[in-house]
């Protein structure tokens, strides 16, 4: 009987591995099929770059052939999956905690040449006293004076505590000036500039990308707003690009009333991806509230956008913004680079998708040309409502509430006119204009408190520009400028003066504020705050009512 059972035993146990192969058998063979067509790729692209390397007219890198062949794949998915080389992804992760490391200034190609823009606070570049207009002319012995600022920020760059050899050329000093600068960490903050725009009502740059430092910065701009008086707020989302989804949905957090939704993720089914958003704590108030946007506005500042939109929370103003609908994680990778893979859409609280189209995959046409798109037939596919009823769209990023085109996007003369514009401020506020001593600074002024008439541009300052643009396009024919277009845009001329001066004097941000004034989108936001606080007012009535249901 024991041998029976034994026998008995035995053959079930048989039984079950049989059943357990025939089971597992699929999987076995699927898998085998995965390994030989990923072998089979790996060798139809080790072949190809053995054939490259080998005959093309050049010699190639194997590390550049590589990335330009994985962001060619990743690019043939959707605009926004890329691949970040080792450098590229220590950048990424420097911008994202509010800092990087270098000299700390801002820098730009202006006439074939790279100049200072403004040296930031506290940062080794204005402690080596460099000055808006200082072109960069050499960096380590290298020759930089007709480089383009992405080639000079890229030698500019480096670990903290290392130092960079830099020479600038500055109008009125005859030979260049050197410094040995010991790179640093940057803090370059989301919100940097907030102040009263109007009594009452304070205004809130978040013009830079949303990093892991954007609601502490915000709670802390909003509650020195509140202490100098300020029972509305303008927010400025303008420019800003985009950046952690978990710091949108915070920034959202402290508009919204507890419980509203603020965004819907949805992903690829079974990959755990999904997420349904609330706002946790709330605002404690019902304060009026205005928000900027325009064509730069993208992803993490569409939801922001989008969720006050939809719960009627406040008044979106400006421009349509981007509609970039797609959600990224980074997969690290074993060289120390990483792929940021899209991996799910979202949607705002009332269900739309705000993505744009970019199914005929140009990136040009994608980034550059998106006023070709009907708005129309977006409208008909993808209309959605308010918490108020009010009618709202999908598919090609978030429609103001009161569209105003901004002054600030050039044209092409404009941009050929620019270069003589800075060059002439340049020499300006070096002293080098003569006749007009009151506009020579020695610097960059921190922390001032702008008044709004400073280094007003009269006739004369203008009639002085005028001579020198003539002369300088006459010289330089390739841009195409004429006496003509010089006396036709001198009005406009007049404006960018006076903020490059700003810019010179206070920085990029103080230049802004002081020229608040003729920012189109701005003085509307102030004039329509009235209908805001209607707005919000309805907006609370509506959420309270249903609550107390």
């Amino acid at each position: 009987m024991k041998i029976g059972r034994k026998k008995l035993a035995l053959s079930g146990l048989i039984v079950l591995v049989v059943i357990a192969g025939a089971l597992l058998a699929p999987f076995a063979r699927a898998q085998q099929q995965r390994e030989t067509t990923r072998q089979q790729i790996t060798g139809h692209y080790q072949t190809a770059l053995d054939i490259i390397r080998e005959n093309f007219v050049v010699e190639l890198e194997h590390e550049a052939l590589t990335k330009a062949a994985i962001q060619g794949m990743l690019k043939s998915l959707d605009p926004h999956s890329d691949y970040l080389d080792r450098k590229s992804f220590q950048e990424f992760n420097e911008k994202q905690h509010s800092q990087y490391f270098g000299i700390g200034a801002q820098i730009g190609t202006r006439h074939k040449a790279t100049y200072i823009i403004e040296p930031f606070e506290g940062s080794p570049a204005s402690r080596a006293n460099l000055r808006y207009g200082d072109q960069i002319i050499e960096i380590d012995g290298k020759d930089t004076s007709q480089w383009s600022s992405e080639r000079v920020r890229a030698l500019l760059l480096g670990d903290r505590g290392t130092d960079v050899n830099v020479a600038v050329k500055r109008p009125g000093v005859a030979e260049p000036i050197r410094s040995k600068i010991t790179r640093d960490g940057i803090w370059l903050p989301s919100i940097p500039n907030y102040y009263l725009v109007k009594p009452k009502i304070g205004y809130i740059g978040l013009t830079r990308n949303f990093q892991s430092t954007t609601s502490k910065e915000l709670a802390n701009a909003m509650a020195e707003l509140r202490e100098q008086g300020a029972e509305s707020f303008i927010l400025d989302l303008r420019g800003n690009g985009g950046g952690y989804l978990d710091q949108s949905i915070r920034v959202s957090d402290m508009f919204l009333q507890r419980g509203q939704t603020v965004v819907s993720v949805r992903g690829r089914e079974g990959r755990n991806f999904d997420q349904n958003a609330i706002a946790e704590n709330g605002a404690n108030e019902n304060f009026p509230l205005v928000v900027l946007i325009d064509r730069s506005t993208a992803s993490a500042s569409e939801i922001v956008a989008g969720a006050i939109q939809d719960h009627d929370r406040g008044l979106i103003i400006g421009e349509p913004s981007f509609g970039k609908g797609l959600v990224q994680r980074i997969f690290p990778l074993t060289n120390g680079g990483a792929l940021t893979l899209t991996i799910a859409h979202y949607y705002t609280p009332s269900g739309r998708l705000i993505q744009r189209d970019y199914s005929n995959g140009s990136l040009f046409e994608y980034y550059y040309r998106r006023g070709s798109q009907s708005t129309e037939n977006l409208k008909r596919s993808d209309e959605k409502k308010t918490d108020l009823g009010r009618t709202v769209y999908g598919g090609g990023g978030i429609e103001p509430d009161i569209k105003i085109d901004s002054a600030d996007f050039f044209n092409t003369a404009q941009n050929r006119l620019y270069h003589g514009i800075f060059l002439f401020s340049r020499t300006l506020v070096a002293g080098q204009v003569a006749g007009f001593p009151q506009f020579k600074l020695n610097g960059i002024t921190y922390q001032a408190k702008i008044k709004g008439n400073e280094f007003t541009v009269g006739d004369d300052v203008l009639n002085a520009y005028k001579e020198f643009a003539i002369k300088f396009y006459s010289e330089n024919p390739d841009y195409g400028i004429t006496a003509a277009q010089v006396n036709e845009y001198l009005v406009w001329a007049r404006k960018m003066i006076r903020q490059e001066v700003l810019m010179a004097a206070f920085g990029t941000d103080k230049a802004q504020q002081g020229v608040a004034d003729l920012d189109l989108q701005l003085q509307r936001a102030i004039t329509e705050m009235p209908n805001a606080a209607d707005l919000a007012m309805r907006s609370w009535r509506r959420n309270t009512s249903m609550n107390r249901k």
